[in-house]
């Protein structure tokens, strides 16, 4: 999956992130994680900050922290939730490949989930 050329990427895009080595609770192993960071940062940063997604279950579909990414909300095959209270920044060495594409709907549900997880939404 690991090519030697260097991926662009783009806010909204969703990539395989290798994850590991992680600790605790961090996500773990190689997975699909959406990109949340501005384009300036993702053009000419060393990092990239993503919300890491897991399986989908109606459950996790209804925390407000969690944003489903199934289609049409995204071009990603697997049935996936976007799980906004684990933001991660990861070094630009552990994208490995693109996944797919969050919708602009689905981004802005994203920045909702970002904005409640870190208390930045007015009480």
């Amino acid at each position: 999956m690991r090519s030697d050329e260097p991926i662009d990427f783009r806010r909204g895009d969703v990539l395989w992130i290798s994850c590991d080595p992680s600790v605790g609770v961090e996500p773990r192993k190689t997975r699909t994680c959406v990109v949340v960071s501005n384009d300036l940062a993702n053009r000419y940063g060393q990092a990239v900050t993503v919300v890491p997604t897991q399986a989908f279950t109606a459950e996790r579909a209804a925390r407000e922290y969690m944003v489903d990414l199934r289609p049409p909300r995204s071009t990603v095959k697997e049935k996936r939730v976007a799980n906004a209270s684990m933001v991660m920044t990861y070094d630009r060495a552990r994208v490995v490949g693109r996944a797919g594409r969050v919708t602009g709907e689905t981004l802005r549900a994203l920045d909702r989930a970002l904005a409640i997880h870190l208390a930045l939404l007015p009480p």
